[in-house]
């Protein structure tokens, strides 16, 4: 009986760690040349919370090309004074720049490879959690005069 007890309450344990995680969401918003010529992608990161003063988001992203290739990494602390905290969300951007990003255009893949969100001191693990959503927006093409 008490070891129906305790992986009962270990079970309960777990649920409640992963019920209160605190789900983000990545966007690719634009890719443009910047700083003398460097090419840029930005990517939106959107905390579905208030980020606090001593709360802390890592955030590590590698950047494969067709092949599974790693054309480049970025590895990112997101804080408080990274971030504007509006309507109940925190959102900024990160960045993966080098000079072959923009010619790469939708053939290279963004993976998340850490996601960790630090809040009142409590490590959240968003991977394991299944809390990092992708939104995959495309934007329209616009034409000029047809």
């Amino acid at each position: 009986m008490k070891k129906i007890f305790i992986v009962w309450l270990f079970s309960q344990i777990l649920f409640l760690n992963a019920a209160n995680a605190t789900p983000i969401t990545l966007q690719h918003v634009t890719t443009t040349y910047v700083n003398s010529g460097i090419c840029s992608a930005a990517i939106n990161v959107t905390i579905h919370d208030f980020l606090g003063e001593s709360d802390k988001l890592y955030l590590d992203l590698v950047a494969t090309d067709k092949t599974g290739k790693v054309k480049i990494a970025s590895e990112n602390i997101i804080t408080y004074d990274d971030v504007q905290n509006l309507s109940g969300k925190a959102t900024t951007n990160v960045f993966i720049e080098s000079e072959e990003v923009c010619g790469a255009e939708r053939t290279w893949t963004i993976n998340v490879k850490r996601a960790v969100l630090v809040v009142n001191g409590k490590r959240q693990d968003l991977l394991k959690t299944k809390q990092v959503h992708i939104d995959d927006f495309q934007p329209m093409k616009i034409k000029v005069g047809q």
